[in-house]
């Protein structure tokens, strides 16, 4: 499909959501901000897996979907949840999944998923420094719970909805994403045979005056056009990343072969780390955000032709996907726009290892050790094989420049 017919097809889109029902469907970031405080809150203890927070969370999330008029949609009769016993942890887990059936006969058994992790790291934290602190996640990933219970409201009160649109909060996504996982291989009455395409919504709620960044947007030759043209009607800058990047629910949709992108505002300084609060989150950038999510919902759910998809199922069961066990850091902040050879650097920590050895913004590693890096996960999985106190030889451009640099490597 060309950008020209897609950029009709948002147009025409965005024309039915300012209909008669604009009134009613217009999104404001109260809502959302409220539902953040919340999940964040310290009565919440960072929702942590295995925890009794966690169920709370779990079942005020639940409670939002009834509310609103989703039907339940976890195990049969009646449950909001989708519940079973990880085999490894031994911990009961639930995902919380609510449902607005499709209105066209031809159309309903197909989905759009629309999802969101509600997990966080609770007060352990993945790092000892922090260990025994409450470590919030408001961006990560409070924000995109909210803005998911805010399509749960909205779209519901749209009433030409072809295809059902599953939503999904998933559990344990910071243990290796344990729920995305097990809806995936388990899901029967939507299952992912029959799901045309799948947005996450994880850590949405730092925009600024940033581009709004679409991970594997490559899952699908229309991603990037669809969103694009979506982000335009707001003032919303997209940059599409083409990599394919392990970085949260989406990748349990990929391995069954289903086009799915994160939404992300981009890393911080305050990833994983007790100073992820409330406070810090943009409203005004989680209503451009669950605009352009509505937009594209509601064009996957209308349109009849599916996307089309660049990727296939994995040929066999894929083993579990383990929580990283990279334990050192250098202190980079990844640019997860760039899209070209290599690493550019969005930044760096303050007095972090890279700082410390004269890297800086925009710099693009393209070695580390005797290892050429062409994408973000070569790095990755560098240091996965370094000790702190190791030293990290690295080759970098800047503004077309070869430079080297040694670089101390910290605990993470």
């Amino acid at each position: 499909m060309s950008r020209r017919v897609i950029a009709a097809a948002v147009l025409a889109v965005l024309a039915v959501l300012a209909g008669p029902a604009a009134a009613q469907t217009a999104i404001g970031p109260e809502k959302m901000l409220e539902q953040i405080q919340y999940l964040s809150g310290k009565d919440l203890k960072g929702r942590g897996l295995g925890t009794p927070e966690l169920d709370q969370a779990a079942a005020f999330i639940a409670a939002r979907f009834e509310a609103v008029g989703l039907l339940p949609g976890g195990e049969p009769g009646g449950s909001w949840y989708q519940e079973w016993v990880d085999p490894e942890t031994r911990i009961r887990m639930r995902n919380v999944v609510g449902v607005l059936p499709g209105r066209a006969p031809e159309l309903a058994r197909e989905t759009v998923v629309i999802g969101a992790h509600y997990d966080h790291l609770g007060m352990t934290g993945a790092s000892k420094e922090f260990a025994g602190q409450v470590h919030p996640g408001a961006d990560d990933n409070a924000s995109g719970v909210a803005v998911l219970l805010e399509m749960a409201s909205r779209l519901t009160l749209v009433a030409n909805m072809e295809r059902s649109v599953v939503f999904v909060a998933f559990t344990g996504e910071e243990a290796g994403r344990k729920g995305s996982r097990y809806y995936v291989q388990n899901e029967k009455r939507y299952p992912v045979s029959r799901t045309v395409g799948m947005i996450n919504l994880d850590t949405v709620g730092r925009l600024g005056r940033n581009k709004l960044i679409v991970l594997n947007a490559g899952s699908a030759k229309e991603w990037a056009d669809l969103l694009k043209e979506a982000g335009k009607k707001v003032g919303l800058e997209v940059a599409p990343s083409m990599q394919d990047l392990d970085s949260s629910d989406q990748k349990s949709f990929h391995e069954a072969g289903v086009p799915a992108v994160q939404l992300f505002t981009g890393p911080h300084l305050d990833y994983h780390r007790p100073t992820d609060t409330a406070d810090k989150i943009d409203g005004k950038g989680l209503v451009k955000i669950a605009t352009v999510t509505r937009a594209v919902a509601f064009y996957l759910a209308n349109q009849p032709a599916p996307l089309t998809r660049t990727i296939a199922a994995a040929p066999g069961p894929v083993p579990a996907a383990p929580r990283s066990d990279r334990k050192v850091t250098i202190g980079v902040i990844p640019d997860f726009s760039y899209n070209e050879k290599g690493v550019r650097l969005g930044g760096t920590q303050p007095g972090g290892p890279a700082e410390a050895a004269g890297m800086t913004q925009g710099d693009i590693i393209i070695q580390a050790g005797t290892t050429s890096i062409e994408v973000l996960k070569d790095l990755s999985d560098v240091l996965k094989t370094k000790q702190p106190g190791d030293k990290l030889p690295v080759r970098f451009l800047r503004n077309g420049t070869e430079y080297r640099a040694m670089i101390d490597v910290r605990e993470k």
